[in-house]
């Protein structure tokens, strides 16, 4: 016959499905919902309640008040969370110590256009600058927390954004210049036909939470001026590089990124679309949830950025000036 005893000692004891029990348990209470939960973790809500469920039996302790909205961690639940942040705390940066001693590489997320447009090109730079630090670069467009960049193993990211979550390290920030750009043949268009509509080229997604005409409604507020005042039409894209494609298709005028255009304007494909300067945007924001000390890689990556990228504007500047 099995002791009780050595029955509910086994209850206790580590093995693989506790740890899993732990895992999702960790994710429904940092979230307070089984529904966001589930989402986060890739499964369905019965199995994240389930898992909970099974936790709770094995414990034989409630870790959750339930209502209809959301769930609440009860005092047993509070205390196994505090447990999980703190294990989870520790691998996570068990596991990024390790993988950058191994191959001294960094994990960056940053917004697609400038991904696109102006890191990958001067990426080769930065390495021959800092031969022992390699970079894997995920293009996307999120709101990050500390909490996200943990759970998906990333370092940097870089964002377009006029603020930044206070549970993140902002390391450096480069203040966007705007202007609105076009193709020659549709500047000669325009200067040739006053009358006839413009279409202006939307990036409905400047940043996360940004709204479709947000761009276009500050630069005017910003230049105090009404242009174009013929009749407009508008092309809509989700990535600011489209807008700038379709405008180097002759299609338009896109609002102009000075940092993300850099390359296009210096190679003639777009020119400024309007006597008026360039004015301040948002701002590119390098955050992180681990900042390290000065000789730290991602404070190495962060500086290299910021440098280079103030450099580009100053030039992209120089360009404009030039073409007026």
């Amino acid at each position: 016959m099995v002791n009780p005893i050595d029955m509910n000692a086994d209850a206790h004891r580590l093995d693989g499905q506790l740890l899993s029990d732990l895992w999702v348990f960790r994710a429904a209470g940092r979230f307070g919902s089984i529904t966001a939960a589930a989402r986060q973790l890739g499964v369905t809500q019965g199995a994240v309640s389930q898992r909970v469920l099974r936790l709770e039996a094995r414990l034989n302790a409630p870790l959750f008040v339930r209502s209809k909205s959301r769930i609440t961690l009860t005092d047993a639940g509070l205390r196994l969370m505090e447990s999980m942040t703190n294990v989870a705390n520790e691998l996570n940066n068990s596991i990024s110590q390790i993988y950058q001693q191994q191959r001294g590489a960094l994990v960056l997320s940053c917004v697609p256009s400038l991904a696109t447009e102006w890191l990958v090109p001067n990426l080769e730079n930065f390495y021959r600058e800092h031969p022992g630090i390699e970079i894997f670069l995920r293009s996307e467009l999120i709101t990050w927390t500390a909490a996200r960049l943990d759970d998906e193993g990333v370092d940097l990211a870089i964002d377009y954004t006029s603020t930044v979550a206070h549970d993140l390290h902002e390391l450096a920030s480069v203040r966007e210049m705007l202007f609105p750009v076009c193709s020659r043949a549709y500047l000669s268009k325009m200067q040739s036909n006053a009358s006839e509509p413009i279409v202006l080229l939307h990036d409905d997604m400047p940043f996360a939470g940004g709204s479709a005409n947000r761009e276009w409604d500050d630069w005017r507020r910003t230049t105090d001026t009404g242009w174009p005042e013929t009749p407009v039409t508008d092309r809509h894209f989700n990535l600011s590089i489209l807008a700038y494609h379709a405008a180097m298709c002759d299609q338009g005028v896109a609002l102009g990124r000075a940092a993300i255009v850099q390359r296009l304007v210096q190679r003639g494909e777009l020119v400024p679309a309007t006597p008026y300067a360039p004015v301040q945007g948002p701002s590119y924001r390098i955050v992180t949830h681990r900042p390290g000390d000065a000789r730290s890689p991602v404070r190495q990556f962060a500086a290299w950025w910021a440098r280079t990228m103030t450099d580009t504007q100053s030039q992209m500047l120089g360009l404009v000036a030039v073409v007026e």
